[in-house]
């Protein structure tokens, strides 16, 4: 057991999935070396959706690892925001690094590149951003003609949507370009992060609110007069004019993306016409 570790990395994984996601980050995790001390917490969720035998098929994978220094917790569902805050408040670390069911390390050294930037003046750190918004998107992805060859089910659908949009999100979500990091391998400190008012996020609609809505994580720190970094693979860390040339998220081939999830592998494995779609809505251009 390592003595006196400051640094957890908080690695959820959702039960009802297929054991392949959880395969996945465990390699990596002994492929790539974090190179500074921590404790890896596995946190399994949704132990009320699965039988016995699969909660004990995850148990003895992670078992066949090897990994030295680890401990479990337990949680019965949730989004997983609602269980980032429940553990941030059971666990008695200084910083802590989450990390999501999807999430592939991607190059030695992970941690350190991260705690090489958080600095005092940094409040929050991610292996990704986008300046997306919830509200624009909308917009962004159909047009506003009628769509005659789409029907009328489709048609009213669509101006349902435009209507929900002008009237609702836009009040909840700030109009693109709206920079936020997203909320998968973000690392916080525990204090700061429990001094932030996390409602109840039930839904993934109260997600998107939580990562890029007008009350964002992003805005929380901002607001708090504290930087929020990108950083990539490379050991660089990007303030939000910067994010776009990262290279991490949605752009170009992701090559500088330290962590990677479900979302930058849609993107890899996109068309070019389903990549220039997903940099518009990111980025815009």
């Amino acid at each position: 057991m390592i003595e006196n570790v400051k640094v957890a990395v908080v690695y959820l994984s959702w039960l009802p999935y297929d054991i392949s996601n959880f395969n996945s980050f465990l390699k990596s995790y002994i492929q790539f070396d974090a190179r500074h001390p921590h404790r890896l917490i596995i946190a399994f969720n949704g132990i009320s959706l699965v039988n016995q035998q699969k909660v004990s098929s995850f148990s003895e994978l992670l078992k066949s690892f090897k990994i030295v220094d680890y401990s479990c917790l337990y949680y019965n569902g949730g989004q997983d925001i609602e269980i980032y805050a429940r553990i941030n408040q059971e666990i008695e670390f200084e910083t802590i690094l989450f990390l999501n069911t999807f999430s592939i390390l991607r190059e030695a050294g992970w941690l350190a590149i991260y705690l090489n930037h958080f600095s005092p003046q940094v409040g929050l750190i991610s292996a990704s951003a986008s300046c997306q918004s919830y509200y624009s998107s909308v917009f962004q992805k159909h047009p506003y003609t009628w769509e005659g060859e789409k029907g009328l089910a489709y048609n009213f659908r669509k101006y349902k949507l435009f209507l929900k949009a002008l009237f609702y999100w836009r009040w909840l979500f700030h109009p693109f370009p709206n920079a936020h990091v997203r909320t998968n391998a973000f690392m916080v400190r525990r204090e700061e992060f429990l001094q932030m008012k996390v409602d109840l996020i039930d839904t993934k609609f109260r997600a998107y609110l939580f990562e890029n809505g007008r009350r964002s994580l992003t805005n929380y720190y901002l607001r708090k007069g504290m930087k929020v970094l990108v950083i990539g693979k490379n050991g660089n860390a990007y303030e939000p004019p910067e994010w776009k040339d990262s290279n991490t998220f949605w752009v170009n081939d992701q090559e500088n993306l330290l962590v990677s999830d479900n979302q930058t592998e849609l993107y890899q494995l996109g068309t070019e016409s389903e990549r220039k779609s997903m940099t518009k809505l990111a980025w815009g251009t």
